[in-house]
C-alpha cells in the first residue's frame, strides 16, 4: 500500500515538473516601454466634475515643452488607461475605450487639442521643474499637479463625436 502511494506521489511530482513551462526571455528591443507607467496619477476628486491629476514629463529641451508633455501624459492616461486603483467609479476604466487609434480617426480634433486646446480644461496648475539625468544644461523634467474640468472635456469630446454620449 505504501509503495502504491509512493509511486503515485512520484508520478504526480514528475508530471508537475515535466509540465512546468519554461520562462520566456524577451530581448529589450522586443518590449515597448509603457508610456503611462509612472507618468501620471489621479490625486483626487475635489469637486463634482473636477479631477486632480499629476503628470510627469520626459526629459525635454525647455520648461514649456516639459509642462506640455506632463499634461499630455496625464490626460492620455485618463483617456486610454483609466486609474484602476481610483476610488471614483468612473475613473477606474479608460475614458476612451477605442484606444489611441481614435487620435488618427479624429486627427484634426486631436492636433488642435494637443497643441493648445487641452489648456482650456485646466483649472489650476502647480508646476515643479527638475534637472535631467543627462549632462545637457538645456534639459528639464516637469511634474505638474493640475485640476481638469472633466465634465466639460467629456461634453466637448461628445460634441466632436470622439466619444458617444452616455447611454447612446
Amino acid at each position: 500500500m505504501k509503495n502504491k502511494h509512493l509511486v503515485i506521489l512520484i508520478l504526480a511530482v514528475l508530471t508537475v515538473v515535466g509540465c512546468k513551462s519554461k520562462a520566456v526571455e524577451f530581448k529589450s528591443a522586443e518590449l515597448k516601454k509603457n508610456p503611462y507607467s509612472t507618468s501620471a496619477a489621479l490625486l483626487g476628486h475635489p469637486a463634482q466634475g473636477v479631477l486632480h491629476l499629476r503628470g510627469v514629463s520626459d526629459e525635454m529641451p525647455n520648461r514649456q515643452a516639459a509642462i506640455k508633455d506632463a499634461h499630455k501624459k496625464a490626460i492620455q492616461h485618463m483617456f486610454y488607461m483609466g486609474f484602476p486603483d481610483a476610488d471614483i467609479l468612473d475613473m477606474k476604466n479608460p475614458m476612451i475605450r477605442k484606444g489611441m487609434g481614435i487620435e488618427t480617426e479624429h486627427k484634426a480634433f486631436f492636433d488642435n487639442f494637443w497643441n493648445t486646446g487641452y489648456q482650456q480644461y485646466i483649472i489650476e496648475n502647480d508646476e515643479n521643474f527638475y534637472a535631467c539625468n543627462s549632462s545637457s544644461s538645456e534639459c528639464v523634467v516637469a511634474v505638474s499637479n493640475f485640476k481638469i474640468n472633466y465634465n466639460i472635456l467629456r461634453r466637448d469630446l461628445e460634441r466632436n463625436k470622439v466619444l458617444n454620449r452616455i447611454g447612446f
